[in-house]
């Protein structure tokens, strides 16, 4: 659009004054055709139709002849745990279940951080051997033999 042109806002208020207008045109429009459609035994079919039609945009009008709505911007979802939260769960349900002691072992493990807790635990080992085993450090004090 071009910055000369004028924007058209409808504001709530014009809403209730349109809709206040229609209704009341509608609601003249009924009483004239509906004496038209039952005069004469209702042998007039064209009012007969004009005046169901005229209802049923009343009843539109009205939400009164619609099913139930919802403004999707207000309705929420109930907030549900993500797929993350359950299986996180789920292994904190399994983790209660070990023995205490090797819960201290993973928390421990958790407290100091995988690649700190590895270098801890690969201290004590001496490099792997042409076997791919390691030998433990001898302890202070002692030699190697």
């Amino acid at each position: 659009m071009d910055d000369m042109t004028p924007k058209l806002e409808i504001t709530e208020a014009d809403r209730l004054r349109i809709f206040r207008e229609d209704d009341e045109a509608l609601a003249e429009l009924a009483r004239v055709t509906h004496a038209r459609a039952i005069a004469d035994d209702g042998k007039d079919n064209a009012a007969g139709h004009l005046d169901l039609k005229i209802r049923e945009r009343r009843a539109a009008m009205w939400g009164y002849d619609s099913p139930v709505r919802y403004d999707m911007v207000r309705v929420t979802e109930v907030e549900r745990p993500t797929s993350f939260d359950r299986i996180k769960a789920a292994l904190d349900r399994l983790a209660e279940q070990m023995p205490p002691a090797r819960r201290a072992v993973l928390e421990k493990v958790e407290q100091l951080g995988v690649e700190k807790a590895l270098a801890v635990l690969n201290s004590g080992v001496s490099p792997p051997d042409g076997n791919g085993q390691g030998e433990p450090e001898p302890a202070a004090g002692m030699q190697k033999s």
